[in-house]
């Protein structure tokens, strides 16, 4: 390789640095400064709309789940397997989880966020057998493993881990509504299964059938009967649903408490912006050489 050829190549990755290095700076204090700005709320009272909340995870089931390479229960989890073999492989849950504070929950649909695990573990292996032996070879989580081995990363949030999130809140009913003349039609139904009751209410011929007039005084009667069970039922619990926010804001689920999450923000946009300057110095030395 020639020195133009290595200076040109400094020159690219300075630039791709720089590049790098600058979104990592803004999306971190970006997010950082909303992690400040937005008011804690709590589940119940929270107004519609993005929210900043605080509890414990819990799983949306009976059972948690189960990460897919060492098994562990938790609520949400991610993996990579990088091998000298085979192609690539990783994969992310996208199963729905809560949000737990005292008594009130939040349904939480990991899909588009940003997530900040609970536990990250990092080793390598001759084989994908070895994942199930214990002790697990962990390695101190660089980027390379030991050579002619395969590097594994699984990241997952425990159950009852802390968690503090944005998003997008929406409250809806937890069950559907039928609609009026769908409860209506279902009340006729009940009743033309008992077909000796239905000709002794509304049969007032009493030619033994149910004639068209006679027919409407029933679904008259069987609508006030709706209504009136409408009026007496219970009020129906509200469903609680954070989501990835439309307007491009931040959509962030992170096993750590609001400050320490902002301030590893904070480290975080300040390794991005060491990352732009050392990069922007190497890109100037390789473009001087080429000039």
């Amino acid at each position: 390789m020639t020195n133009v050829q290595a200076q040109a190549g400094m020159l690219v990755l300075g630039l791709a640095g720089v590049g790098f290095g600058l979104y990592g700076f803004f999306h971190r204090w970006k997010q950082r400064r909303w992690l400040e700005e937005t008011p804690e709320s709590r589940v119940r009272s929270a107004a519609q709309g993005y929210v900043r909340l605080t509890g414990r995870a819990q799983p949306l089931g009976l059972k948690p789940l189960r990460a897919p390479l060492t098994g562990r229960p938790c609520v949400w989890w991610k993996y990579s397997i990088q091998s000298r073999n085979a192609r690539p492989e990783s994969d992310t849950s996208t199963e729905p989880f809560t949000l737990t504070d005292e008594a009130h929950s939040c349904v939480i649909d990991p899909q588009g966020a940003d997530v900040e695990p609970s536990e990250r573990r990092v080793w390598s292996g001759d084989s994908r057998a070895e994942i199930s032996t214990w002790p697990l070879r962990f390695s101190s989580g660089s980027f390379f493993s030991r050579r002619g081995e395969d590097r594994y990363v699984e990241e997952i949030i425990v159950d009852n881990a802390q968690l503090s999130v944005l998003g997008d809140l929406r409250t809806s009913s937890s069950s559907v509504t039928h609609a009026l003349e769908d409860e209506v039609a279902a009340k006729l139904i009940e009743w033309k299964a008992d077909q000796a009751a239905l000709l002794a209410r509304f049969d007032a011929n009493h030619d033994g059938k149910i004639d068209a007039k006679e027919w409407e005084q029933a679904r008259a009667s069987a609508r006030t009967e709706v209504e009136g069970e409408r009026l007496h039922r219970p009020p129906e619990p509200a469903r609680h649903w954070l989501a990835k926010p439309s307007e491009g804001r931040p959509y962030l689920i992170a096993a750590l408490s609001p400050e320490k999450l902002a301030a590893k923000d904070a480290r975080r946009a300040l390794a991005a912006l060491a990352l732009t300057l050392i990069s922007l110095v190497a890109a100037c030395y390789a473009l001087a050489d080429l000039l």
